[in-house]
């Protein structure tokens, strides 16, 4: 396995899994982070945020779960794609 396969990467999934689990729908969140709805959904599907964009998310996920970025949603390359390719 690769070194990028296994070295663990924010999960966009949970993240965005995680807003709408606090009762935010995902044209709320897009709105709030300025990106179109579509965009958003790309990224829950497995596209990677430019780093400005995922900031704002990040931001959004801290400010909304009470977490710290510390507490960020991680999984490894290989572990997404298994999990995500049902």
């Amino acid at each position: 396995m690769a070194d990028s396969e296994a070295r663990p990467v924010v999960d966009w999934f949970q993240i965005i899994t995680d807003l709408s689990r606090q009762g935010l729908k995902a044209k709320t969140v897009a709105t709030r982070i300025g990106v179109p709805r579509s965009t958003l959904l790309g990224w829950k599907q497995g596209a990677e945020p430019r780093w400005s964009e995922g900031q704002r998310l990040i931001d959004l996920w801290c400010a909304t779960t009470g977490q710290t970025v510390d507490r960020l949603p991680k999984v490894t390359l290989a572990c997404w794609w298994a999990y995500h390719a049902k």
